[in-house]
């Protein structure tokens, strides 16, 4: 260890309120595992656990990989001792933090510096980008602000300063980010000077901190940044490359400079007209060209000049959003056809499938998408990183067809799609809407028998609607003997299930005397909460104007169709703030296919009765006249919601 190291240790080690932090070995190489030593300032001195946190970093054309991690650290002493293992390519550095595990918003970054381990070449140099690195960390991470920090600019632009005097040859790599900083830095203002006193140095010690510069202005920078760009394209010789000239136009994007930022992507074709940045100017005239037959022109044109091109995938879905949006679906389909598969997005078309299928439009087409997306998602490979699971897709896909085939009345077909759906899933696992409509497909094709092992298991673990409930019901009272053994039946396969989940929502049960109520239903009747006792009373506060309330209708309608033979149960659609004329409700419910009793609570007495914060809500109430259930929002899973009001519902009615 060098003395100039030993002294800044020193240095540290008599102000006891500061920390230090030190590494070995003492000019680490990529490879090496790297072990190091933290003495905790005041902040974590009394701190039992500490995690030290860091990033590693290189080149800006490896930042990406720049992501937050934890070192293994353990407490000895007065100290913290841990290590980092150090990749043997693509890194030039790491910056440190130390965190409190039991207390996270305790940081010592260092006044915003972070702790540095430098990587060095094999003849003990200083690597290149292990300085710029650390201002690449403040420019292209998120690591400042899961540190809760805001970069200090002016000693971000030194860094980056400081690198292309030590490595010229990296000011390609280094030159847009150091006049983003500038940038960031004049929007700051002028920059602070941090406390008195030490701080870590690039060598893993301290030195005596200099006080920061001030920022330009705003206005001056301004021109200076202008400046700064012109004159770097200008010095590159014969001609900036593509990269070079998509980095300024971005710049000059930030600075508010359309003109300049256009006339510098037009430069591009020139430069490299067949390049990846011309390529990719080209695609995105493509993208947001609004008229469907100047896309389509301007699609085959790119296509004939870039037949291999990577934009290909994405434009071919711009262009095929373009037909399913009008609902062009042949003519979407007869495009996708003349496609590669490998420029099909499968994600994409199963949206497709499966709202085509949700809204019984173009089916034929559904089915052939629906295909096709089974056949993509088998024959491409995931995006790295995308979190895509290209089972799950394909059953998705497998259920999407099986609706469309079964729109269209090819029972048979439909329920083997339906079955494929949910192979090699344990019935905990499948999807209660494709549990539907495989029994109700069965039903239709004569073949309930052959699939009511696999409903009667999914029933129980609670994978079924309560429609599919409600027709399993219907579908045993004549085998059964009756309407009461076959509601038993169903009673005994989901005992377990019904069992656990009560006991789950039974924890959100209120215990509050319902405020009485007399209200006009929007047919003229009255209604009221006296001459419902005895029944389980369901109360939906909704508007029309409410968006999530809507959503929730479908929900609501599973739930009052399950007990729609049952006159113990009520459900009361009571219509409150609509802030507008009845005819306004009226039309609404026109449009619907929606019936029920729809009370209307003019004044907004019934919602302030019952402390209705927001809309929609929900409230249930017991035989007796108290409240027992509340909710309030919709979760955007209709069968979920209905399981959850029938289950509510039925242990009322057994209290």
């Amino acid at each position: 260890m060098n003395a100039r190291l030993l002294l800044s240790f020193f240095l540290l080690s008599t102000t006891p309120l500061l920390a230090q932090f030190r590494y070995t070995p003492e000019r680490p190489q990529p490879g090496d595992v790297v072990s190091f030593t933290y003495t905790p300032n005041a902040m974590l001195a009394s701190e039992t656990t500490i995690e030290g946190r860091y990033v590693r970093y290189g080149s800006p054309l490896v930042m990406r990989l720049s992501q937050p991690e934890t070192a293994t650290a353990v407490r000895v002493g007065n100290s913290v001792i841990g290590e980092v293992k150090v990749p043997k390519k693509d890194v030039a550095g790491f910056l440190m933090a130390f965190q409190s595990k039991a207390k996270p918003a305790l940081i010592d970054h260092n006044n915003t510096h972070f702790y540095p381990i430098l990587l060095h070449t094999a003849d003990g140099n200083v690597q290149p980008h292990a300085t710029g690195g650390q201002a690449s960390v403040m420019v292209r991470t998120a690591f400042p602000y899961a540190m809760k920090i805001k970069p200090d600019w002016a000693w971000t632009v030194g860094q980056y300063e400081r690198e292309l005097q030590q490595h010229p040859t990296t000011r390609p790599l280094y030159w847009a980010d150091l006049i983003l900083a500038k940038m960031r830095q004049a929007e700051s203002g002028p920059a602070t000077s941090a406390p008195a006193g030490t701080r870590a140095s690039a060598r893993g010690g301290a030195t005596k901190r200099a006080p920061a510069g001030r920022a330009p202005s705003p206005v001056n920078f301004r021109q200076t940044a202008l400046t700064d760009i012109a004159t770097y394209l200008d010095s590159q010789k014969p001609a900036p490359s593509p990269a070079d000239l998509t980095t300024a136009a971005q710049l000059y994007d930030q600075l508010n400079e359309p003109k300049l930022a256009q006339q510098t992507r037009d430069r591009i074709k020139t430069v490299d007209p067949a390049g990846d940045a011309a390529q990719k100017a080209r695609a995105e005239a493509v993208r947001a060209e609004p008229d469907l037959g100047r896309k389509l022109t301007a699609f085959s044109s790119f296509t004939q000049a870039f037949p291999t091109s990577a934009y290909r995938a994405v434009l071919v879905s711009s262009v095929a959003e373009a037909y399913f949006k009008p609902g062009q679906f042949k003519e979407l389909v007869h495009f996708l056809t003349a496609q590669p598969v490998t420029a099909t997005d499968p994600a994409l078309l199963l949206s497709f499938a499966q709202q085509m299928a949700e809204e019984g439009r173009g089916l034929p087409q559904a089915e052939w998408i629906a295909n096709r997306a089974i056949a993509v998602f088998r024959q491409v490979p995931a995006p790295r990183n995308s979190g895509q699971d290209r089972v799950a897709q394909i059953r998705a896909a497998q259920a999407a067809l099986g609706h469309a085939l079964e729109q269209q009345n090819r029972l048979l077909p439909a329920l083997t799609a339906y079955r494929e759906a949910a192979t090699s899933l344990t019935p905990d696992q499948t999807d209660v809407r494709t549990n539907e409509r495989t029994w109700l497909c069965a039903q239709r094709a004569s073949r309930a028998d052959s699939v009511l092992p696999f409903i009667e298991s999914v029933v129980r673990e609670g994978r079924a609607t309560p429609r599919l409930r409600s027709s399993l019901i219907e579908w045993q009272t004549p085998r059964l003997g009756g309407a009461a053994q076959a509601t038993t039946y169903l009673r005994t396969l989901e005992a377990d299930y019904r069992a656990d989940r009560r006991a789950e929502l039974a924890e959100q049960f209120v215990n509050q005397p319902a405020p009485g109520f007399t209200l006009t239903t929007l047919d003229g009747k009255t209604v009221s909460l006296a001459g419902l006792r005895g029944k389980v009373v369901v109360l939906d506060f909704w508007a029309t104007w409410c968006g999530p309330c809507v959503a929730s209708f479908p929900a609501m309608r599973q739930a009052r169709d399950y007990f729609k033979n049952d006159p113990n149960v009520q459900f009361l659609f009571v219509n409150t703030r609509e802030g507008g004329p009845v005819s306004r409700v009226q039309n609404f419910v026109a449009r619907q296919p929606y019936t029920g009793v729809i009370p209307l609570d003019l004044n907004q007495r019934v919602s302030d009765a019952y402390g209705v914060q927001g809309i929609p809500t929900k409230v249930i109430i017991d035989p007796k006249g108290r409240v027992r259930y509340r909710s309030i929002g919709y979760s955007g899973n209709a069968e979920a919601t209905a399981d959850e009001l029938t289950l509510v519902i039925e242990a009322l009615k057994e209290m």
